[in-house]
């Protein structure tokens, strides 16, 4: 009798158990990109946003694939999908291999992704060389593989007198749209950008060029 009633008051709690991990795991997805595997933008904004505050990461990237759309347009959108997600393996695992201890992927969504690094000013041309030869690798398909490029925007944190993940996105995403103009969307630069007070507004843009085409 006894051990009855611990097994029927024991139901509720292993059924709470039993509900609360499935909340979790699907709070967890709804945070990650289904494609990539990378953090979705909002997730992404928070957890850079406290790295910020720590001074636990020093570049923030932007990066826009190049010759995309084609890929879309010749071999359709599993194909597209197919890009995508080896694009977000190699930016996590170049990151992961490259960027230091601290690093942050996400794909805010289409073709453009975000990472948050703690790399040497020295080391800034290595890296976004780097990353760029790793991303334009072919990705296998049926049809034939399938290649884009990057244009890369990268912006030091220590440039902005007032850091946070959207005053420093923005600016990153300026120098990545430099970048397209400049090079035709196939190159990169390391750019520095500093501000007044008002980290959001327009500020002088001084790139460096490390472009790769």
């Amino acid at each position: 009798m006894i051990a009855e009633v611990i097994t029927a008051a024991a139901l509720p709690t292993a059924g709470w158990a039993l509900t609360a991990g499935l909340l979790g795991r699907k709070l967890y997805a709804a945070r990650r990109d289904p494609l990539s595997g990378l953090w979705t933008r909002i997730p992404w904004m928070r957890r850079t946003d406290r790295l910020i505050r720590r001074r636990q990461a020093t570049h923030l990237l932007m990066i826009d694939l190049d010759g995309f759309k084609p890929v879309n347009d010749t071999y359709g959108h599993p194909a597209g999908d197919r890009v995508l997600r080896a694009t977000g393996a190699r930016l996590a695992d170049f990151a992961a291999q490259h960027g230091g201890r601290h690093t942050e992927c996400a794909r805010l969504g289409g073709d453009e992704f975000v990472a948050t690094v703690t790399i040497n000013d020295n080391d800034v041309r290595a890296f976004t060389d780097g990353l760029a030869h790793e991303l334009a690798q072919p990705v296998p398909w049926p049809g034939g593989p399938l290649t884009v490029t990057a244009s890369i925007g990268i912006v030091r944190i220590a440039d902005l007198e007032q850091p946070s993940a959207s005053a420093v996105l923005k600016c990153a995403d300026d120098a990545m749209y430099a970048v397209k103009k400049a090079r035709g969307g196939h190159g990169h630069r390391a750019p520095r950008r500093t501000t007044t007070a008002n980290p959001g507004s327009e500020a002088s843009l001084q790139t460096t060029e490390g472009a790769s085409q």
